[in-house]
């Protein structure tokens, strides 16, 4: 939990003035506002004045600097919470101990914030003129690019891929095509969001009527994966026999598949499906998950004196970023030999249906608590 109790002079309003930071772009913190925040303002329309602001825009980021400058914020988070005398950073700090916060201060008639700092007074490109020199805000990047890029969806879909060849006996060289495809695509994919791509796809028509079909589209496939998995780990520990396990395709299927991949899956077929299959990835994973850019780098690019310096530090994240899936592809190319990896397959059939089964009962939940 992260509160911090202050001084702050504020004249008193009827209404206890909530002030909320966060990015127009980012999952956890329009969960914020859609979860906690705006439905308390509205079972305490008299008591709780809500003041939400996008730290994508330069006025909210430059506003956010003034308040943590007056507040004494000394580590800045994706979601920022300003009571009249005490602030909560991070989506965690928020959402468990928001509610039980705000309700406290109302109840006890702490003075509202209703008078904003001048915004104005912040030289935004000289603080992050000044913040991008320091060897913190390259550490941060470091530490950030990388945490994001342990991500689930990609990964697995990478793993997918190269198995899927696998399986089919493709030649080494061809995995290094569609792994740089897919990889080259995912880069240039959430660059793109960076400089502005997500926020067109977010303001479009039906976007949240579309990310729910696809979040719950994609539980209702997870959980049917996940108790097939089971299923055919417990049959064929009893039996041995694939012929006995579900998750699989019909014989005659698998036959058109296979004269399908080998017609399209090669040369200028096999790039294009792998550039493909790797926007549509990162394109869910932006949707389902709000993936959330830096908010620093992003306004920076937007400075002409910041610009390249904004641009090399948002190559950079997107390095970081798609750097497990590199180590993937590499580990695949030298190490993956067709044959062997087909006959352990068979071998730790049940163990690895054990495991796909727990992942799917994982990624399914994750769904739901992320919905």
């Amino acid at each position: 939990m992260i509160v911090f109790s202050i001084a702050v002079q504020a004249k008193a309003h009827d209404k206890l003035v909530v002030r909320y930071f966060g990015s127009s772009t980012c999952g956890e913190c329009l969960e914020v506002k859609r979860v906690l925040l705006k439905p308390l303002a509205r079972q305490y329309p008299g008591q709780i004045e809500l003041a939400t602001h996008d730290i994508d825009t330069d006025e909210g980021l430059a506003l956010l600097l003034k308040l943590e400058d007056e507040y004494g914020v000394t580590e800045s988070a994706a979601q920022e919470l300003f009571l009249p005398d005490t602030f909560l950073i991070g989506y965690d700090a928020i959402m468990t101990h928001g509610r039980d916060l705000i309700l406290s201060r109302m109840q006890s008639h702490a003075a509202g914030t209703g008078r904003l700092p001048d915004a104005g007074s912040v030289n935004l490109v000289r603080f992050l003129k000044d913040r991008s020199r320091t060897w913190g805000f390259f550490l941060g990047t470091l530490a950030t690019g990388l945490a994001d890029g342990v991500n689930p969806c990609a990964i697995a879909t990478m793993i997918f891929l190269i198995s899927f060849l696998a399986m089919q006996k493709r030649k080494r060289s061809e995995v290094l095509v569609i792994g740089l495809a897919y990889t080259g695509t995912v880069y240039l994919t959430y660059f793109a969001m960076g400089l502005g791509l997500k926020e067109v796809i977010q303001r479009l028509s039906g976007y949240d009527i579309i990310s729910q079909v696809i979040r719950w589209g994609a539980f209702a496939a997870a959980a049917v994966v996940a108790l097939y998995s089971f299923h055919d780990a417990f049959v064929y520990a009893r039996t041995g026999r694939t012929q006995d396990i579900k998750l699989q395709l019909p014989k005659a299927v698998k036959v058109q598949i296979h004269k399908v991949i080998s017609a399209n899956l090669g040369g200028a077929g096999l790039i294009i499906g792998s550039v493909v299959t790797g926007f549509l990835v990162t394109l869910l994973e932006a949707i389902c998950t709000g993936q959330m850019y830096l908010p620093y780098i992003v306004a920076m690019t937007r400075h002409g004196e910041l610009r390249i310096r904004g641009l090399l530090y948002l190559a950079f994240y997107n390095f970081l970023f798609v750097l497990p899936l590199l180590i993937v592809m590499i580990l695949a190319y030298y190490g993956l030999q067709w044959n062997e990896l087909a006959k352990k397959t068979q071998k730790n059939m049940v163990v690895l249906k054990v495991l796909l089964g727990l992942v799917m009962t994982g990624l399914a939940v994750y769904l739901v608590l992320a919905g």
